[in-house]
């Protein structure tokens, strides 16, 4: 009866152990969980969106494409094997794959393959939005201004434009909290300079560089304040500081019939470029951001 018992047991261990093995050795491979293929038409450039990698939210680039002819344009951040070439309206065929393998920290991911070019023509793309952006985020057109005076300004004004973001910044978007940005330029090939985290504090302090004085804000200053750009670039974060004025425009209102007001963001550069550019013989660089609130 006891061997009977201990044969049984025996078993049932053998049976669990086989099927656990079967179960993770399962767990190990990568499944495809869903496949098929459609058609897209791709707009003649890409637009502002957002793309999700890694548990975080990006501001990128993304292609504009309709799905099977629908009417609307949506948002598509990722071709493989798409050669993409601004300025050309694409009619393609692409498959996408849904993957699942938990062996990875994201076990679930999709790819996008292209599979034929079914037309490209040099065409301009219409209804195309601004921005694929939700309601939570403002473009906004920043006016900038800047003052160098150096020994060679020309070359010095020619090298910050093509290496500095603040030099290159045409446009601010930012979530309503303020607590997220992009810093855009549409003529970059990336558009996107840098985004991150803000992080904004009050300032009282009243003793600011004296440079500012070359760069005349104008209206009542509201209130001060300094903000933090953490920028998340591909290989490292780097942080970038500026001095930032909350100006009331005199005589005028805004959307809610208030008065309209006005961020002011200034940064004195000169210890910067000084470092950066010595052969320069540089004096003063200092820079202004300047975009409406409401």
């Amino acid at each position: 009866m006891k061997t009977k018992n201990l044969f049984g047991i025996l078993m049932l261990f053998l049976f669990t152990f086989a099927f656990i093995s079967c179960d993770k050795e399962d767990e190990e491979d990568t499944k495809v969980t869903n496949y098929q293929e459609y058609e897209l038409t791709v707009a003649s450039k890409k637009v502002l969106g957002m793309i999700f990698s890694e548990g975080n939210n990006y501001f990128r680039k993304v292609y504009a494409v309709k799905k099977n002819n629908a009417q609307d344009w949506i948002s598509f951040s990722s071709i493989q094997d798409f050669n993409y070439e601004e300025g050309y309206e694409y009619h393609i065929k692409i498959s996408e794959t849904t993957y699942l393998d938990y062996r990875k920290g994201d076990p679930s991911w999709t790819e996008y393959k292209l599979l034929e070019v079914i037309s490209k023509e040099k065409h301009d793309s219409e209804g195309l939005p601004d921005n694929f952006l939700s309601n939570n985020y403002n473009c906004l057109n920043a006016e900038f201004r800047y003052v160098i005076e150096a020994d060679e300004k020309d070359e010095l004004e020619k090298r910050l434009m093509n290496n500095s973001p603040l030099f290159m910044c045409k446009q601010f978007v930012f979530n309503k909290e303020f607590t997220e940005f992009a810093m855009l330029n549409e003529d970059s090939e990336y558009l996107v300079l840098a985004d991150g985290k803000l992080i904004r504090e009050t300032n009282d302090n009243e003793n600011f560089p004296d440079s500012y004085k070359l760069i005349p804000l104008e209206g009542q200053v509201a209130a001060t304040a300094q903000w933090t750009f953490i920028c998340d670039f591909i290989t490292h974060k780097a942080a970038l500081t500026m001095d930032a004025f909350i100006v009331n425009l005199p005589g005028s209102t805004g959307n809610s019939g208030g008065m309209r007001s006005q961020i002011w963001l200034y940064q004195d550069m000169t210890q910067y470029a000084q470092e950066a550019f010595p052969e320069a013989g540089v004096k003063t660089v200092v820079v202004s951001y300047t975009f409406a609130i409401n």
